[in-house]
């Protein structure tokens, strides 16, 4: 079999000339303009061949990388990652390959798994992964799959015979020019599973062991929550994070003039965002139901905010546990609905007086806006009530002295977290039009502020 230095000079040799010429010399615009110019049937196949050579590249890389390991074992002061000013093998490749350190590993894993076996007196040993050996330096697959199967055939090893593990080899590299690779990890994980039934449990106990929940406060003033679970605990995670974040369907009323395709009420979040957003909607829910019976005190967001600052809406506030300020804005948002305990701070931020804890819509006015808009009012959004708040139309604090923004059925709509925060930060309006309430879009997304119909809970009459 030719080596894959040779093979990765015929792959070369054969992709379009013009094209080698063109990514060689870094001219990305003329590369870019050629690749335009591709029919279908050209294109597909230079995406494959691209994908061999990142493999043949892969099967180099990781058998110079196993032979560097090898000159670089560790604790020996002549090691050549250490004569270079490396620490380790790994970040020596990364740094004169200039690949990521997790690439890195991968090249030094895989290179030395499949590396030369010699015996004690210095006799070549037969290959431990030749059917590995044979579809890496061949560019069918690349290291990462290499790794995934390497790394099975070691785990099961000790539960299986040579015979046993040569036909588990087969079957993991036929599976890997099929399939993803991500494909690969689940069919590696189910298989290790499969050749070594007894030890599940004991490696569910060691993944138990290692998962945890880490809160980082940053200097940015963000806060990072970093959880790793064990499969059990994704599992319950995961599917009350996808039940808030994956499309619905539901039968909405709309009338002809409104079958647009509005982007400007689309919902423009990351998927990143959106989950944080579902986790926050999950702590919410726990918040409202905890009695205090096992606590001995019921679980409440305790919002520290100067009193003047609550009513102009200018300044700042503090949620109890989170080092960074939010604005006196959010603050009023979150007392729409969660409890608020003003604090009124004297000269030297004592805290002089605690106000009354209260939410600033009761439930029936609640219950009113739930069957108003059986939802989010915003026209495009399916979030259900339970996911929602009772926001103030005018702010409840203009209340105060006067009758413009009151804690009442007719100055509230009711608003997820996400829209809850649109409505307020970006300057829309709510308007009822012949009875039916719409959003009105501020100048800078809408010139015309054209009204959007609310989601309602009833048929348009």
């Amino acid at each position: 079999m030719a080596s894959p230095t040779a093979t990765l000079a015929d792959e070369a040799i054969g992709l379009d000339r013009a094209l080698v010429e063109a990514a060689v010399s870094g001219d990305a615009g003329q590369l870019r303009e050629l690749l335009d110019g591709l029919g279908d049937t050209a294109l597909i196949e230079l995406v494959r061949s691209s994908g061999r050579l990142a493999n043949l590249a892969d099967a180099i890389g990781s058998a110079a990388a196993g032979e560097f390991a090898g000159r670089s074992t560790r604790g020996d002061e002549e090691s050549l990652a250490k004569r270079l000013g490396e620490r380790s093998a790994p970040l020596a490749v990364a740094a004169l390959g200039r690949v990521s350190v997790r690439r890195a590993v991968e090249w030094v894993a895989v290179g030395q798994a499949l590396g030369v076996r010699r015996s004690l007196v210095g006799e070549r040993l037969p290959d431990a992964h030749p059917e590995v050996a044979a579809a890496l330096d061949s560019g069918a697959i690349g290291a990462e799959a290499a790794d995934l199967i390497v790394d099975t055939l070691k785990t099961i090893a000790p539960k299986r015979d040579a015979d046993q593990l040569a036909g588990d080899e087969a079957f993991l590299v036929q599976s890997a020019l099929v399939q993803t690779t991500q494909g690969l990890g689940r069919i590696c994980k189910s298989y290790i599973a499969h050749a070594d039934p007894d030890g599940v449990a004991a490696r569910e106990a060691d993944l138990v062991a290692k998962a945890g929940t880490k809160v980082i406060q940053r200097r940015s003033g963000m806060v990072a929550i970093l959880t790793e679970a064990d499969p059990e605990s994704a599992g319950y995670l995961l599917t009350a994070i996808n039940a808030r974040t994956a499309p619905k369907r539901e039968v909405r009323f709309r009338t002809d003039e409104e079958e647009q395709d509005d982007a400007v009420l689309g919902d423009d979040r990351s998927l990143a965002r959106r989950r944080l957003d579902a986790l926050v909607s999950i702590a919410r829910d726990a918040i409202k139901r905890d009695d205090g019976v096992v606590g001995g005190i019921s679980a409440k967001v305790i919002v520290t905010i100067d009193h003047e600052a609550l009513l102009t809406g200018i300044g700042s506030a503090t949620i109890a546990g989170v080092d960074q300020p939010i604005s006196a804005a959010a603050a009023r948002r979150i007392a729409c609905d969660a409890l608020i305990l003003p604090a009124v701070l004297g000269g030297k931020s004592q805290v002089l007086d605690f106000g009354e804890g209260r939410r600033l819509h009761s439930e029936n006015q609640r219950l009113a806006l739930v069957a108003q808009y059986g939802g989010c009012g915003w026209g495009t959004c399916l979030e259900p009530p339970g996911r929602c708040e009772a926001a103030h139309v005018k702010g409840w604090h203009q209340g105060i002295g006067n009758a413009r923004g009151p804690t009442a059925v007719a100055n509230g709509i009711l608003l997820c977290a996400y829209h809850h925060r649109r409505f307020d930060n970006d300057g829309w309006e709510l308007q009822y039009l012949d009875g039916v309430p719409h959003l009105i879009p501020p100048p800078w997304v809408d010139p015309l502020r054209s009204p959007r119909r609310c989601r309602t809970a009833l048929p348009p009459a």
